[in-house]
């Protein structure tokens, strides 16, 4: 059985590794910051020494061990939502379950790989996002902003997706604007466009599509 003095070590650490994960959300402000990470982690370590402390009566350390990581799943969905074809908090999510691993690696003793799994994660959370948005920008191209007044078919719509498949234009987002006494749809449309295509050939297109007017938004 782990030493009262040990455990309490244990959970000490915990407390660092997982608030320095935290941490990171926090100063993002991400629905699950650093409460929340400090909270998971120091809650999976507890569970870890307690399912130690069965072996002691003879009981299968496992068991809890399994349903922690289970359990940790429906609070990383919890993180989740869905914002018309956005989806926000997976990286959260993720985090909070790779926080939980951590808790239990010291849990059962295992400091080295605890650190080095915690350090892991922060800079996944840092220094690999910028890389993202580097790797981003060079292969998805331009992010470009465009304002269109279509005509009141849901023909011209498809016809505009059909001119922007040709183009090899990817569609991030599609938004409803208010049309006031305009008999004409409103819409905002967010492209990524590869260097090869200029917004002046993207907007031509979109008006040979069927838009009534096509314009960038700065």
């Amino acid at each position: 059985m782990v030493p009262t003095w040990e455990a309490i070590v244990r959970v000490l650490l915990t407390m660092l590794l997982s608030g320095l994960i935290g941490a990171e959300r926090e100063a993002h402000e991400r629905p699950a910051g650093l409460r929340t990470h400090v909270l998971v982690g120091v809650g999976s370590c507890l569970f870890m020494l307690l399912s130690l402390s069965m072996t002691e009566l003879g009981g299968d350390p496992g068991r809890i061990a399994a349903q922690v990581v289970t359990g940790i799943g429906f609070i990383g969905a919890g993180t989740i939502w869905l914002r018309g074809d956005v989806i926000r908090g997976l990286t959260t999510a993720a985090s909070i379950w790779a926080t939980a691993a951590v808790g239990m690696l010291v849990g059962a003793g295992w400091y080295s790989l605890a650190v080095v799994a915690a350090l892991a994660v922060f800079i996944a959370l840092t220094a690999l996002r910028r890389l993202e948005r580097i790797l981003v920008q060079r292969l998805a191209g331009q992010t470009v902003v465009v304002q269109c007044e279509l005509p009141p078919s849901p023909e011209t719509l498809w016809q505009l997706l059909s001119a922007l498949s040709e183009l090899r234009a990817r569609l991030l987002q599609v938004e409803n604007l208010p049309s006031g006494d305009s008999d004409f749809q409103r819409v905002r449309l967010t492209l990524s466009i590869s260097g090869r295509i200029t917004t002046a050939q993207l907007l031509q297109a979109l008006l040979r599509a069927g838009a009534v007017s096509a314009k960038t938004e700065e």
